[in-house]
Parts: C-alpha cells; structure tokens; sequence
C-alpha cells in the first residue's frame, strides 16, 4: 500500500473492521483482556475495560487462530488505543485464521458467552395493563 504523503500530510493504511477478543500482555507481566476493532497490516485499534498500558509500553498480543503480535501503544485515549506492530502482518490472512478459529472453537463446543458480553436484565415484579 502506498504511504507516501499527500500534500504533506500522513496516508493511513486501510483498516479493517473486527469486533474480536483477545489478551495483551504487558511489559510487567500483567494479562489484560482486549477487543480488537480495527486491524491495519501495521497496528490494531483496541479497547479495553481496565486502565490500558502507557504510551510507549511493548505490549504482546494474543489472538485466537493467530501467533502472538509484539508491538508498542502509540496512542491512548480513555480505555482506546492504538498499538503499531513490530513488523508488518497480512490482515486478510489474520482475519481468515481469526474466523476459522471462532468457528472451530464453536462447532468443539468450547464457545461460551464471556461474562463481559453477558446482559443482565434486572428482575421485576408482574406488570399490570390496563
């Protein structure tokens, strides 16, 4: 992909929408659960529910059906950021191993809701129509 400036201004890779969940693993050992939103051939855009790790920080991440991804956050804004990866990866590549491992995982009968995705409905007493 061509990323050569336009008109002095940076180009950004294409991205690809992905809503999948997987673990970063800091610089101090600490494992975090991560979704993925968006992958480009050199970084991911990430949201987690915890504080996310420092600008700056060497994360490594792990996807299912894909080998780790060693990286550094480049960009933090609330529980989002934005880690470039060491290297380049094929996205289309990473989304088919994505998508087969999400399928075998199902079709083992080892895919369960996570308790992040679950929704809690509050429980009330009857309710009358008039």
């Amino acid at each position: 992909m061509n990323r050569e400036p336009i008109s002095g201004t940076a180009v950004r890779e294409e991205r690809r929408a992905r809503l999948v969940r997987g673990t970063l693993r800091q610089a101090n050992g600490t494992v975090i659960p991560i979704l993925v939103r968006n992958l480009s051939e050199r970084g991911l855009g990430i949201n987690c529910k915890v504080k996310p790790p420092q600008r700056g920080e060497s994360v490594i991440i792990t996807l299912p059906g894909s080998p780790e991804l060693d990286g550094m956050v480049r960009w933090v804004r609330d529980r989002d950021f934005g880690v470039e990866l060491v290297g380049t990866v094929d996205a289309e590549e990473l989304s088919a191993a994505i998508r087969e491992e999400l399928a075998r995982t199902k079709e083992a009968g080892e895919w369960k809701v996570s308790s992040l995705h679950r929704v809690h409905t509050p429980q009330t007493g009857p309710r009358r129509f008039i």
